[in-house]
């Protein structure tokens, strides 16, 4: 007899920030799965808030603002209610999202976003964008510290003027190393599932060449095409990616991959 959740059984390390990991949790425990939350990243402040809250104090200046993860979305609205700034100057403003997940977060603050790019990468942002025209254009893009130059760049040789303070950083969280290599040891991980590059590369920073040795026959999961290329670059095979880069397409596909098993 078949199970009753077809992802029963299974056993799945979830890397996303703790705060950010419950609705991917209960998405997979919804399916039958076991997911353990152990974060191979944590989000935290800028070293300093100046230069955003600076750019941020002329919002009517910017004809363009691009926010690329709810993580970005949440610290620009927490910013603006801390500056005690109006948010109806948004409405004056082509408001990017990069993906559904960014736009629903942005909605939730009682703003529309504009443009939402099919392709949600940094370079689907630049394509729609770019179809728009940027030249003239002053463009706020608060960011997250290690994200890819290429928006900044792009636009910037398509002659807009891009400001891109930093809005949050990615740090190895305390803690967290020690508890996945006990859990790789035990062997009894059917997957490692991985939201962004930096949730892999931390993984790597923490447990280093053991990893593939730790590894054994544990899948890894990616839920889009550049965290499945900083996968690959580092010499590990990408056994499950979405077709859509979003959580409720990964756990799809992963129900999808289990029962092709069968």
């Amino acid at each position: 007899m078949k199970p009753q959740f077809p992802l029963s059984g299974r056993r799945f390390l979830v890397t996303r920030d703790q705060a950010q990991a419950e609705d991917f949790v209960a998405m997979l425990e919804n399916q039958g799965a076991e997911a353990l939350c152990i974060p191979t990243i944590e989000i935290v402040p800028p070293k300093s808030w100046k230069p955003l809250d600076f750019a941020m104090r002329d919002l009517d200046e910017f004809d363009i603002l691009i926010l690329t993860s709810v993580n970005g979305v949440e610290v620009f609205f927490e910013r603006l209610l801390e500056n005690n700034q109006y948010y109806g100057v948004l409405t004056d403003i082509l408001v990017v999202a990069v993906g559904p997940k960014t736009a629903q977060a942005i909605e939730r603050n009682c703003i529309h976003p504009d443009l939402i790019p099919e392709d949600h990468r940094a370079e689907g942002v630049v394509d729609l964008l770019l179809q728009h025209g940027v030249k003239g254009k002053r463009v706020l893009y608060p960011r997250a510290e290690i994200a890819r130059p290429l928006i900044i760049e792009k636009l910037t040789a398509a002659g807009a003027e891009v400001v891109a303070p930093v809005a949050y950083r990615t740090i190895v969280p305390d803690g967290s190393a020690e508890k996945i290599r006990a859990l790789l040891n035990q062997g009894t991980l059917d997957a490692i599932c991985f939201s962004s590059s930096s949730t892999f590369n931390n993984l790597l920073a923490m447990l280093g060449d053991d990893f593939t040795e730790l590894q054994g026959q544990t899948k890894l999961f990616s839920i889009g095409p550049q965290t499945s290329e900083t996968i690959r670059k580092h010499g590990y095979n990408v056994d499950l990616e979405p077709q859509q880069w979003t959580l409720d397409a990964l756990v799809q596909a992963m129900v999808n991959y289990y029962q092709n098993l069968e």
